[in-house]
């Protein structure tokens, strides 16, 4: 392979890296605590769009239990995020993708 094709196939990943992170931003997941007492959307990018909490989520005399339900729906919604970012990237890119997914 020469230099010439192996810098044309990089260009043409990284503009597709590109476009994968465009659609990401675009893409939601919702993590959940509690059996679905605590909602945390999160785009593709991990980054907090929305928080929901029903009613019986909320008890004055336990909010460190409401803290904690918080927490782990977060962590729910950012690690569903990278998933569909591994995802995506692996199935526009191969294995390139999900490296190139690691450092974007």
């Amino acid at each position: 392979m020469n230099i010439q094709k192996l810098m044309k196939e990089a260009q043409k990943a990284q503009r597709k890296a590109a476009e994968v992170q465009e659609r990401l931003g675009q893409m939601t997941v919702v993590g959940s605590a509690g059996g679905g007492l605590v909602e945390v959307t999160a785009n593709g990018h991990g980054q907090i769009q929305a928080v929901r909490l029903k009613p019986e989520a909320v008890h004055q005399d336990d909010l460190e239990a409401l803290e904690d339900l918080l927490l782990a729906a977060i962590q729910d919604a950012q690690q569903k995020a990278h998933q569909l970012s591994e995802k995506e990237m692996s199935r526009e890119l191969g294995g390139i993708g999900s490296m190139l997914g690691n450092l974007l």
